[in-house]
């Protein structure tokens, strides 16, 4: 599992440079924002599609070995779609959301794997999660010193040849518990039943949550590289922005089988929220320099490791056996919803009304979403027949 997810986290640092190699490539933020809204409704069906056939397989390990294969052999590939032509954009815009079948269930998958494996066998999630999030900050310095030399394009093949590893850790991993759908006495396999994780209200609320909260990571996330450049910073230096956030990711993912003895996940969740927020408004009032963006990363960093150990597993508890990799699913269909809305109307807004404004707007959407999570609870009505896990969460 460590090798899986510490391997698998160091590649995908390798992969941070497809929007800056759209932005050298004459991609406007409203065109990014275009472009990512695309890959995130394939991800939709993609996650969608790949959790219900692991359900009903009842594998998640021969799922996640042929989505990371295709994954990153398709993802490689990408430097060859020709740019400078007119068509070229449309190509991008095709080609890109279409690798997202495969690519956007690979971290789904990895988690997947990892948070059951770990549940089922009593292991320290916090702490082999954190060996992803050292892989990956290893693995953006790595690629930032490199890339004077290899050149932007280079990362993308970089990043395949660097997921092999992962691809055999995937092979050799341990298939997790899943409970395969019954057969009837007619010889048909009885159809899943998602109505039991709609019916919970603890999942449905905590969807509405995450709804809200991934539409302000994505606008978060993708426009970094257009806000260091409204400020002067230098692009090239992106993976060492994000490789500094994943090393303070860390520490909480360490600390986490503490935390979750001292407080709900829920209370953990709105606090991980807090945090990505707080970077938010730094970078609206106080961010200009790469220096200044840096250290602010410093806020979203801690708050992505204590939602990374969280969020995961509040979604495990609350999940019947038979419908983990469901529940993950939807969650990520959510997600990449989410990631529609944000970069479409991220894109836009920020040509609009620039750099600073955009990031005030998006910290208040981060304390509206930590709002409606936190009012959930307060206007909560159990009702009889919610599970022992809903409750116990």
């Amino acid at each position: 599992m460590a090798g899986l997810n510490g391997i698998y986290w160091f590649a995908m640092s390798f992969s941070c440079y497809q929007a800056v190699y759209l932005q050298n490539e004459g991609f406007s933020a409203s065109q990014l924002g275009l472009l990512n809204a695309l890959a995130s409704a394939v991800a939709i069906a993609s996650v969608s599609f790949w959790g219900m056939i692991s359900d009903k397989i009842g594998s998640v390990k021969r799922i996640l070995v042929m989505i990371l294969t295709l994954g990153v052999g398709l993802y490689a590939l990408i430097p060859l779609i020709p740019t400078g032509l007119p068509v070229s954009p449309v190509l991008f815009l095709i080609f890109i959301p279409l690798i997202n079948f495969f690519r956007g269930s690979m971290t789904n998958f990895t988690d997947n794997i990892l948070v059951r494996n770990c549940n089922e066998l009593r292991l320290n999630f916090g702490a082999i999660r954190s060996v992803g999030s050292f892989l990956y900050m290893v693995g953006g310095v790595l690629i930032s010193a490199l890339l004077p030399m290899v050149g932007v394009p280079s990362t993308f093949w970089l990043s395949a040849v660097c997921m092999l590893p992962a691809i055999l850790f995937a092979v050799c991993a341990r298939e997790p518990h899943t409970k395969k759908p019954r057969t009837a006495p007619d010889g048909k396999k009885e159809k899943l039943n998602f109505g039991a994780l709609f019916r919970s209200y603890s999942y449905v609320t905590f969807l509405l949550f995450a709804f809200l909260f991934y539409i302000a990571c994505s606008c978060e996330g993708t426009f970094v590289p257009y806000f260091m450049k409204s400020v002067g910073a230098d692009t090239e230096k992106y993976s060492i922005l994000l490789a500094y956030r994943a090393l303070f990711e860390i520490p909480f993912l360490l600390l986490m089988v503490k935390l979750r003895k001292r407080f709900p996940l829920k209370y953990l969740i709105m606090a991980a929220a807090s945090f990505m927020a707080v970077e938010c408004l730094c970078f609206s009032l106080f961010a200009n320099s790469f220096l200044t963006i840096l250290l602010f990363c410093t806020f979203f960093g801690l708050g992505n490791g204590l939602f990374l150990g969280s969020a995961l597993n509040y979604i495990y508890d609350l999940a019947p056996d038979n419908l983990k990799a469901s529940a993950q699913a939807f969650f990520v269909a959510v997600q990449s919803t989410a990631g529609i809305l944000g970069n479409l109307i991220g894109g836009v807004v920020f040509d609009a009304i620039g750099a600073k404004l955009f990031y005030f707007s998006v910290f208040c959407l981060y304390l509206i979403s930590i709002a409606i999570f936190a009012g959930s609870f307060l206007i909560r009505r159990k009702a009889p027949k919610e599970s022992a896990a809903a409750e116990t969460v």
